[in-house]
């Protein structure tokens, strides 16, 4: 799969790219509120890629500059489980610098809001990742409430943490 996504291009991840993969998953700023444990090694990189190619429902795509196809750049997740798609984003320090997941996030979800059974467009957010929450309402998600102890996130505790819920509907559009 392949599209292209104002300045980027949404494509798949091939477990060749474990390298550049590492890159994002390597870094501690870069996974600080994901589900995973920071990786250690590229093998951890390949392992999440070949993980997430293996499951129908539920992908992580690789995000790259459409003047620089291969270099990753960040990645998207992506789940559509009936009418509902969930979304989860991250980008390399380098380019959350340039607002690169801003610049992505809100012409992505516009993106996942052209298929035609999807209505709802969902994400949470760790309640303390401050530029995790700005950047989804700038999205145009609106906030829907807090979720107590919703999801694991290792990098902070062992515990599952509090998040906010956002979403987009089609209404909103």
């Amino acid at each position: 799969m392949q599209a292209e996504i104002s300045y980027f291009i949404l494509r798949d991840v091939e477990p060749w790219e474990g390298a550049r993969v590492f890159r994002l998953t390597g870094d501690p700023k870069v996974t600080r509120y994901m589900g995973f444990r920071t990786h250690t090694d590229e093998a951890q990189a390949v392992a999440l890629i070949e993980r997430y190619r293996m499951d129908a429902s539920t992908r992580w795509f690789a995000v790259c500059y459409r003047e620089a196809p291969l270099d990753i750049v960040g990645l998207a997740g992506l789940e559509v489980r009936g009418h509902a798609a969930t979304t989860s984003l991250m980008f390399r320090s380098d380019w959350k610098a340039r607002g690169a997941g801003i610049q992505f996030a809100e012409p992505f979800a516009a993106w996942i809001m052209t298929h035609p059974t999807v209505w709802r467009l969902w994400s949470y957010v760790h309640v303390d990742n401050l530029l995790g929450q700005r950047a989804t309402v700038r999205t145009g998600a609106k906030p829907e409430g807090r979720l107590r102890r919703f999801e694991f996130f290792p990098n902070i505790s062992d515990e599952p943490q509090d998040v906010y819920v956002y979403s987009i509907v089609r209404d909103d559009l």
